[in-house]
């Protein structure tokens, strides 16, 4: 009997990973106040009376809290971007959950916007 070739292994792609949801109506528990928002400002930014924006994409944990980074900031180097992520850490979020149980996962955008008290 002729001999069983030996089965030639085949390289397989892992399956692709499932699509982060985007959430697009978040249930807020927790959100910073004015205070934070005077706490956090960025101090060049804040002597020169320069207003400012930054754009942040979050990950949501089980627990509700944000994982943030910068996507965008403007006037850029006025420290606006690292302000946002420090106050993000003030933001919680109901978390999504998976048969009752709160679960990770769920990206969000975060628009955080500077204003000079008045």
């Amino acid at each position: 009997a002729p001999p069983t070739p030996t089965p030639i292994p085949v390289a397989v792609d892992p399956p692709p990973a499932p699509p982060v949801q985007i959430i697009t109506n978040p249930q807020w528990i927790t959100r910073p106040n004015g205070d934070d928002f005077a706490r956090f400002y960025p101090r060049r930014a804040l002597d020169s009376n320069i207003e400012g924006r930054a754009s942040l994409s979050c990950l949501v944990g089980a627990d509700g809290r944000l994982s943030c980074t910068v996507l965008s900031e403007d006037p850029q180097n006025m420290g606006f971007g690292e302000a946002a992520v420090r106050i993000s850490r003030q933001f919680r979020m109901r978390p999504q959950t998976v048969n009752g149980e709160p679960t990770a996962g769920g990206s969000i955008r975060l628009p955080i916007r500077f204003q000079v008290p008045e």
